[in-house]
């Protein structure tokens, strides 16, 4: 079976059947591949057979020649095997053991801490958005991939873990317990308890919706937080998608068709140059202002509803430019394997511009410290900006 996904950090996907291009060398390319798969065979069996170095499986062997396929395409396409493809499936359910904690790598390859969970054990603890992940249990994970990193973080067998990181030039230490970690994708959160510290006049008929990512249930959760706010007469929404890494793309398109008036939501071209438009046919805006916090984090699908929202005039953007990842994976399963995720769609805005390597461009620039503890300057923006309109 095969899926789509569109996210950062691959825990999304979008259950569609993948229909295999037909080939004009067809014959040619099977040929090819079949030769190449006797090659490979013949290596592993050489392997298993000659090699007087540490002991191997043919499993890990053929994982690790899977890994290589993919390592070369591009930095989203991945094979997860069994073990990984666990940890995917519990993060679509928001359910995992580990810290608490996302991380994203930068174009250098070092791991950023770019979300710490209210309550978790990473909070308790003291970790921060923004530090920089260094030392896993005493050891360097410079060569390690994110995906590596999460595997050893979030490993049940082991009770705790010994995270060193560095903040502002400074290393920390962090001994920290495990814990199942349930990570709700929606919270709405009351704006009066901000107003005497941010000087500004009366927010009860504001809200803050927070998306940290697009799960499986987020359109419902949506749905039903928005219906909560329209019965109390709620005038403006503020929809904070920082740090959100991406999502279902089907799940994406239902959110939009909440809050993105009627019109294209965004577009995919495949390699065949196919190009699939997915709309809103929403025919009014929940609310009459509305306002997206995005930051260099947000990626993927939460660029699509940012995107979507800043194209029809539905939301003005405040905070970072974003992260800048405009490809669609399917996701193809091998039964007792793992999966591959294959990079096979380019995706596009509802303008049409690209978004892949840009990202989503605000329309009030505000700088996210890196530390994101303390006063949260581009919320307290936003609020100025949303309140002057009413």
């Amino acid at each position: 079976m095969t899926k789509k996904i569109i996210g950062l950090i691959l825990p999304f996907i979008l259950v569609a059947i993948i229909t295999i291009p037909a080939f004009a060398n067809a014959n040619r390319l099977r040929q090819d591949s079949q030769e190449a798969g006797d090659l490979l065979g013949g290596v592993i069996e050489l392997i298993m057979e000659r090699y007087a170095g540490k002991s191997v499986t043919v499993d890990e062997l053929r994982d690790a020649a899977l890994r290589g396929m993919a390592s070369i395409l591009d930095d989203y396409s991945i094979f997860l095997n069994e073990e990984e493809v666990i940890e995917f499936s519990n993060n679509l359910t928001g359910r995992t053991i580990g810290i608490g904690i996302s991380m994203v790598a930068n174009y250098n390859g070092q791991i950023i801490i770019s979300r710490v969970f209210p309550n978790s054990p990473a909070h308790q603890a003291g970790v921060q958005a923004g530090d920089f992940l260094m030392t896993i249990d005493g050891e360097p994970i410079i060569l390690l991939a994110r995906e590596e990193v999460s595997a050893i973080i979030t490993n049940p067998t082991n009770p705790r873990v010994i995270i060193g990181v560095e903040r502002e030039g400074l290393m920390h230490t962090f001994d920290i317990l495990k814990a199942e970690i349930v990570i709700p994708t929606v919270t709405v959160s009351r704006l009066e308890n901000l107003q005497e510290a941010a000087g500004l006049p009366n927010l009860e008929d504001f809200r803050i919706m927070q998306i940290s990512s697009v799960g499986r249930n987020t359109a419902d959760d949506v749905r039903q937080e928005l219906l909560n706010m329209q019965q109390q007469n709620v005038r403006g929404l503020i929809i904070d998608l920082r740090s959100n890494q991406g999502g279902y793309l089907d799940i994406t398109t239902e959110i939009a068709n909440m809050l993105v008036p009627s019109g294209p939501v965004f577009h995919t071209v495949d390699i065949n140059n196919r190009r699939n438009t997915q709309y809103s046919t929403l025919e009014e805006v929940p609310f009459e202002h509305m306002i997206v916090l995005i930051n260099r984090f947000t990626a993927s699908a939460a660029e699509v509803i940012a995107s979507a929202m800043q194209d029809s005039d539905a939301a003005i953007i405040v905070g970072e430019q974003s992260y800048g990842k405009g490809l669609v994976q399917s996701v193809y399963t091998m039964a007792d394997v793992g999966h591959l995720h294959l990079t096979t769609e380019i995706f596009y805005r509802r303008s049409g511009e690209a978004i892949n390597n840009i990202g989503v461009i605000p329309n009030i620039f505000v700088q996210q410290s890196h530390i994101f503890g303390g006063q949260d300057d581009v919320l307290r923006r936003a609020l100025e900006e949303i309140t002057s309109n009413r």
